[in-house]
Formats: C-alpha cells, sequence, structure tokens
C-alpha cells in the first residue's frame, strides 16, 4: 500500500465561463468539483494505473467531510482521515473556456495545534506496517506543522518504509536532514530553495547535485511541459535497492495541453508506483513521465486511464545527461 498524506486539501471547484467580467454577476452554466490537494492527486493517479493506495488528509469541517467523501465515494479511494478544529478551504477556479485562461481564488488553509499533529504522527506509526511507501505531498498549511514530514521521515526510516517528499518552503527544508529516500521539486522550488538562479539545463543539473550533496538517493528535478531530470546515487544507507547510479532527462512528446495542473502528482505517483513494483530506474521514470502527460490532456485530475498511458510510454524519450 502506498500512503499519501495531505496536510493542505481543499475543496477544489472549478466553474466554466464564457468571460470573467469584474463587477458583474456571472452565472456559470457548468462547475465541477473534486477533492483537491497534492496528496489526493497523487493517491488518484495510483488508482488509476489499479495500485493500492490510502489518503490521509488533514480536514476539518463541513468542508472536510465533503472532501472525505468525495475521496472514498467518488474517487473510491480508502482514507485514514485526519480532523482538525478548522475549516478544510475552498479553491475556485474561473476558467472562461474560448481563451482556456484560468483564475484562481485559495482560501487560506486550516490552522492545526500542536496536539493534532502528535495524533497525525501517532496514525502513521498505526499504518507504517501496512505502508510500502509513503508520499508527503505539499506545503504545511501551520507553521505547527514545518517539522511534520521530518518526523513522518524518521518513523519511516525505523520501519524500513521508503519516502518522497514533494513539498516547499520549511516543511519541506526541514525534511530534507532526515534524509527521505526520494525528493521531486520543480525548478522554481529547487531555486527558492538554493537561493541561486535555476534557469539552464546546467544549473538544473548542479541543483540535483546540491540535494544528492544532502544525502538524498533519489532526486526528481520536474520541468514542466519538459518532462524531469531524473538522477539516482547510491547511498550506504539504502538497503535491497536494485538501482545503479543513473543520470538522465525523461522527455515526453508535445501534446495538446489541456490542463497541467496535478501532472506534477501524477509523476511522483509513477515513481512511487516504480519504486514499490520494483521497475528499474528508466522504466520507472518513463512511465511516471507519461502519467504526468497523460493527466495533462485532460481537464480533470488523476482522471486518465492506464491505456492512454501505455499509448504515450514509447513516446518518452530518455536521454543521457
Amino acid at each position: 500500500m502506498i500512503l499519501t498524506i495531505t496536510p493542505n486539501p481543499c475543496v477544489d471547484k472549478t466553474l466554466f465561463i464564457d468571460a470573467l467580467r469584474p463587477g458583474e454577476k456571472i452565472r456559470a452554466p457548468r462547475y465541477g468539483c473534486i477533492a483537491g490537494g497534492k496528496g489526493c492527486n497523487v493517491s488518484r493517479a495510483i488508482k488509476a494505473m489499479g495500485g493500492d493506495t490510502v489518503a490521509m488528509p488533514f480536514v476539518g469541517g463541513h468542508t472536510g467531510r465533503h472532501v472525505v467523501d468525495m475521496l472514498e465515494q467518488q474517487d473510491g479511494l480508502r482514507c485514514a482521515t485526519v480532523w482538525v478544529k478548522d475549516m478544510t478551504r475552498t479553491i475556485t477556479t474561473v476558467l472562461e473556456e474560448p481563451i482556456h485562461r484560468q483564475t484562481a481564488l485559495f482560501e487560506p488553509g486550516s490552522r492545526v495545534t500542536s496536539e493534532e499533529c502528535r495524533k497525525a504522527l501517532e496514525l502513521v506509526e498505526q499504518l507504517l506496517p501496512e505502508a510500502d511507501l509513503i508520499t508527503m505531498n505539499g506545503s504545511a498549511p501551520d507553521a505547527t506543522l514545518d517539522n511534520f514530514y521530518h518526523d513522518v521521515v524518521m518513523l519511516a526510516h525505523k520501519a524500513g518504509v521508503k519516502t518522497i517528499v514533494d513539498a516547499y518552503g520549511a516543511i519541506f527544508e526541514r525534511a530534507l536532514e532526515a534524509l527521505p529516500y526520494m525528493v521531486k521539486p520543480n525548478a522554481e522550488e529547487a531555486q527558492q530553495l538554493l537561493q541561486r538562479a535555476i534557469t539552464n539545463r546546467a544549473e538544473q543539473w548542479a541543483a540535483v547535485d546540491w540535494f544528492h550533496d544532502k544525502g538524498i538517493p533519489l532526486v526528481v528535478l520536474s520541468l514542466g511541459a519538459d518532462g524531469a531530470l531524473v538522477s539516482f546515487r547510491d547511498c550506504p544507507s539504502i538497503r535491497d535497492c536494485p538501482w545503479e547510479d543513473a543520470q538522465f532527462h525523461a522527455h515526453p512528446p508535445a501534446i495538446e495541453e489541456v490542463n497541467p495542473v496535478g501532472s506534477g502528482d501524477a509523476l511522483v505517483a509513477g515513481f512511487a508506483l516504480g519504486i514499490t513494483q520494483d521497475m528499474d530506474i528508466e522504466s520507472t521514470a518513463r512511465r511516471a513521465v507519461a502519467m504526468g502527460t497523460a493527466n495533462a490532456m485532460s481537464w480533470d485530475i488523476g482522471t486518465f486511464t492506464k491505456t492512454e498511458v501505455d499509448v504515450l510510454l514509447p513516446k518518452i524519450q530518455i536521454l543521457a545527461k
């Protein structure tokens, strides 16, 4: 089972309209609504590929109940829910269909108490015997959680469970100190963390090496429509890893992009599946990038099919560094 943790989920609503006219009343002819948040997206993508996953969102209030209901009833996912006192946020995206322009309105995330954080760690401990891998996804809605990913990685180390961290800000920086198995920053997040420009390929590879020098074995730097730089460096702390050192660029084909949101989460899902299914690193990266590409070809996040991914697989190029 792959456990996905989402501290900052949301009710993710989209209104489809002809044009956004500020100051006017606009009635949308249709709308969509899903359980949002990076880990929720990862779980949907894993399920789309036939994998076993449990989603662990931090939720509160009636909007939090809506998130859980959508995950369980709409997406058919199993949830291990962390209930918090504060209301779960809503993100409303307005899509002007004729020009395909998105305007997104973000509510603030929930506050999380120290006691709620402690209970979340206890829940992780309860789930560890069942977990083959844990992904930690997205930002911390409250500074109380800044050490949370670090603590989860340390618990996973003790249980011999691999971890993936896809985050930014203080929660990500502190998680690095615990040495997760894999990280997946994008170029902007890496630039923010390293506090230096990352604008060309040489600087991107230098950023990858920076994470390795911290002690991270698997680094995936996502580049949006340009795919991802993938690098694995063996480490004495890794047990029973079949991979040898590798560095390459996994490059997708050109597509007609509909909605790129969640494609990085589909990429994480692909690596989580490859790691737990003992696939080689190139096959893992190829499928992960194909999943991210398939996700970008439709509006709804994580609703692609295995058949769509299989069609893309031979079109993913593996380019040596």
